[in-house]
């Protein structure tokens, strides 16, 4: 007794095997019992579409490959293996479904069914694989966009983020209230610069009452010394303490420069490929009506109506 891959059982779903004394087969895990005619081609339809309603993608292709290897250019063995191949129970499942709702189909048992049409039935065929090629881009674009979009929230949370650590670089005032580091840069160099020059004016000054030996040294050294401990400390102030904050700020502001830059080609990209998938959704649909009509056709000249 030798198992045959080739049949599943119709109750169970078990692997059968063959009892050459007895000319049947006998499922091995529920220990149903066929004869070999049960097998017969007919048959094998029924089993294929009693399959391909349970979800049995497998079982079903394979009870179609075993007709199709009596009668290759079998039209139900063809059609019924084209519904296995996209994961379908029947046509209207596979032409009304959603198209971005991960479609798939093994691209394999299409080419085999191509391989077995018969010229009058390669269009039909062909058409079909054309359908099932469209449709799974259009469901590969929509997890590429989904994902793409989540990549664009993930880049909006980093700017968030950064937004957060910009605010640390504020000046702090008395009350607690923040100020853009620039302006206070620019209010400082603008008192060390007014300071600098009364420092300068003085040593001047000290210089002249030295020659012409004035009474105002004691006035004119103390404002000198008071303009450069002024400069002195504004200058420190603002290159220690100001200057680092506004680098970091401008740094963070590049940073989210380049991540807007970042969205916007992820929008571009996610437009061309919507784009791409409207035009797909558009040959599906015309390509859908065209194999209905042939789908009927067929039907009809296969005396199935």
């Amino acid at each position: 007794m030798s198992n045959i891959k080739k049949h599943q059982c119709p109750s169970c779903g078990g692997n059968l095997s063959v009892d050459n004394d007895k000319q049947m087969y006998r499922c091995t895990f529920c220990g149903s019992t066929y004869d070999y005619e049960y097998f017969r081609e007919e048959k094998m339809h029924e089993l294929g579409e009693t399959y391909l309603s349970r979800g049995e993608f497998m079982a079903a292709a394979d009870a179609y490959k075993f007709t199709l290897k009596k009668n290759p250019h079998d039209f139900l063995a063809l059609r019924g293996l084209l519904l296995a191949a996209a994961h379908v129970k029947d046509m209207d499942d596979l032409l009304q479904g959603d198209s971005e709702k991960g479609f798939t189909y093994d691209s394999k048992l299409v080419k085999e069914a191509i391989e077995n049409a018969s010229e009058e039935d390669k269009e039909y065929v062909e058409t079909l694989g054309r359908i099932f090629s469209d449709k799974k881009k259009v469901s590969d674009n929509a997890k590429e966009i989904k994902s793409l979009k989540k990549e664009k929230e993930k880049i909006y949370t980093d700017i968030k983020h950064n937004d957060l650590l910009r605010e640390d670089y504020y000046i702090e005032g008395k009350y607690e209230e923040k100020y853009p580091p620039k302006p206070h840069f620019v209010t400082l160099w603008t008192v060390t610069g007014i300071f600098l020059g009364i420092f300068i004016i003085g040593i001047i000054s000290l210089i002249v009452e030295a020659v012409s030996g004035g009474d105002s040294k004691g006035f004119i050294l103390a404002m000198v010394i008071f303009s450069a401990i002024v400069c002195l400390a504004a200058s420190g102030y603002n290159y220690g303490v100001v200057y680092p904050k506004i680098r970091m700020m401008d740094r963070i502001d590049s940073t989210n420069a380049e991540l807007y830059r970042q969205t916007g080609r992820i929008d571009e990209k996610i437009k061309n490929i919507e784009n791409e998938s409207d035009k797909l959704l558009g040959n599906i649909r015309q390509d859908v009506y065209e194999f209905t009509k042939m789908d009927r056709l067929k039907w009809i000249e296969n005396g199935y109506d």
